[in-house]
């Protein structure tokens, strides 16, 4: 028989399986190749998402950012509330007063100082996002407090924002927005925090011998309870305080007086309370952007009173606000100053020059280590014997102002204590 014959008669029942073969190998490459099509399309569909998720995080952001510069008093209300309308923490919480007249919401939205469009909510210019605010008290939800008790002020404040982006995303955060606590009413115009053995260690105290020096603790803003103008913490250094009043210097009453130290704030009682005050302070210093390690020249301003922390030796040209100064305060020729100044650690002050430059509000001084060796951790540092020396000629007032100690405990500002999604 023909070889080729039975060659083909052989293969008759292989008929169809290059078919087949070929046939499972396309739709494995289908199958590969659609894979991948749909990978490539979630892929994208994943990178288009993210996008407007993070675009509804800027635009919450946003929110948070511009409800605190409003809180914080940078803006002025300019829909449809009276434009002398002061913010602030009570004001920010009260519909009635944050939100503008024809605002239909019951909740606190600020849409008196932040402009709302229809849809009610904010879209910054340029923005392909906006967002919308709710300013509550956590501590007085339904204003029952406030509607109470006229003097009500809220120490925190509760602001949460929701930004919107493209293809519908929405993200919610929220943080709480806290007034510094500053436990601090003045005992006298100036005080000086006597050491704890005052029976060994007296203060030095000059305070000039012109009439044109002239001291009070008489309240010049009129609306607070009028002090005596020097006060100390015991019986050495009141007789020190009472001789230095006769040298010729204008002081009215009451001239001097003596305080028990529970009488004190709370951080000037202990040379450790002392310590843990300006370690707190420092700190805030550091993230207001106020800390200074020596300082010379203006701290702060009338119209913009400044809280700036000194940790060292500053001379002073003037300023307004709060000023805490660790090492020894000069003041030469006409410093002008308003607010409060604390000089704790070095405790002492030095006024010289024939300037006639005022202090209007109070100053408090007192001497105490900060830090000192490791051999002497066992030994105790109290308050020692503090300073103030004045001299030179010159017209130099002193004077009490409670409206300007309140301006300083208020240049301390609002601290955001938590930021968080929910």
């Amino acid at each position: 028989m023909n070889s080729r014959k039975v060659d083909v008669e052989r293969r008759k029942g292989e008929k169809g399986a290059a078919l087949v073969t070929a046939i499972l190998i396309s739709t494995l490459l289908l199958a590969v190749g659609g894979t991948v099509i749909l990978t490539s399309g979630m892929s994208a569909t994943t990178a288009i998402e993210s996008t407007a998720e993070l675009q509804a995080y800027y635009g919450a952001e946003s929110g948070l950012e511009a409800a605190l510069h409003v809180v914080r008093g940078h803006v002025a209300p300019s829909w449809g509330v009276n434009p002398s309308t002061k913010m602030g923490f009570r004001t920010a919480v009260d519909p009635n007063k944050s939100n503008r007249s024809s605002d239909h919401s019951t909740q606190s939205r600020l849409s008196a100082w932040i402009d709302y469009g229809g849809n009610d909510r904010v879209t910054p210019t340029g923005a392909n996002y906006s967002f919308s605010i709710v300013v509550s008290d956590p501590d007085d939800p339904n204003g029952t407090q406030r509607a109470a008790d006229a003097t009500y002020r809220p120490t925190r404040i509760q602001i949460q924002s929701i930004g919107y982006g493209p293809r519908g995303s929405v993200k919610r955060m929220e943080m709480i927005v806290q007034k510094k606590d500053f436990d601090f009413q003045p005992n006298a115009m100036l005080l000086m925090r006597g050491s704890d053995d005052g029976s060994a260690a007296e203060m030095t105290f000059d305070i000039g011998d012109s009439a044109a020096k002239f001291y009070t603790g008489q309240d010049a803003s009129g609306g607070g309870t009028d002090l005596p103008t020097f006060g100390v913490t015991n019986g050495t250094d009141l007789t020190v305080a009472d001789e230095a009043i006769t040298k010729g210097s204008t002081v009215e009453e009451d001239q001097t007086a003596q305080f028990p130290i529970g009488s004190l704030p709370p951080w000037l009682q202990t040379a450790d309370n002392a310590r843990a005050f300006l370690n707190d302070m420092q700190i805030v210093s550091r993230s207001m952007g106020r800390y200074y390690t020596t300082f010379d020249g203006y701290a702060g301003s009338d119209a913009d009173p400044k809280f700036t922390f000194v940790n060292g030796n500053c001379t002073l040209d003037g300023g307004a606000g709060l000023l805490i100064v660790t090492g020894d305060l000069v003041m030469n020729g006409n410093p002008t100053f308003n607010g409060v100044v604390l000089v704790l650690g070095g405790g002492s002050i030095n006024r010289s020059g024939g300037g006639n430059g005022n202090i209007h509000g109070t100053i408090y001084v007192a001497k105490f280590a900060r830090s000192w060796p490791a051999s002497e951790n066992n030994l105790p540092h109290p308050f020692l014997a503090p300073s103030f020396h004045t001299s030179g000629g010159g017209n130099a007032d002193l004077r009490y102002d409670s409206s300007w100690v309140q301006k300083a405990k208020d240049a301390l500002g609002d601290i955001v204590r938590d930021v968080r999604e929910y």
